[in-house]
């Protein structure tokens, strides 16, 4: 059951938001956020048109754990004055995965899975190519 208020902002910042993040300011329902990001970086430019396949990597394949939830949980909710209020917010980035979210929401389920290569040259190719 949403808990539903109103939600006052006066004043909101956020220089920067990315890779399936959201800013949101309000009730939602469900928020469901997924990023996948194989990412590479070579000393050397070079680039290979058949690679950046997820299923290579076991990162990308394994099911995520979950929590278990064997219990029965009761609450009741009170809201004296029935309304969110928030003076100021600044925020410098929210990325990879991530919310920032003023209201009430249900369920939120996030999930960033991030492979992240680099392949320097040998010590001695990299004097080969500083002296060349």
């Amino acid at each position: 059951m949403l808990n539903r208020r109103l939600s006052y902002v006066n004043y909101a910042y956020v220089n920067a938001v990315g890779i399936s993040s959201i800013f949101q300011i309000g009730d939602s329902k469900n928020i469901l956020l997924r990023s996948k990001v194989f990412a590479v970086q070579r000393q050397v430019e070079t680039f290979y048109t058949k690679e950046g396949n997820f299923s290579k990597y076991s990162i990308f394949n394994k099911a995520l754990p979950q929590p278990v939830l064997d219990e029965q949980i009761s609450a009741v909710f009170f809201n004296k004055r029935g309304k969110i209020q928030v003076n100021a917010v600044k925020i410098h980035g929210v990325s990879t995965s991530s919310a920032f979210h003023i209201g009430s929401t249900n369920d939120v389920v996030c999930e960033t899975r991030t492979k992240h290569i680099r392949q320097l040259l040998p010590l001695n190719e990299k004097k080969r190519n500083i002296s060349t």
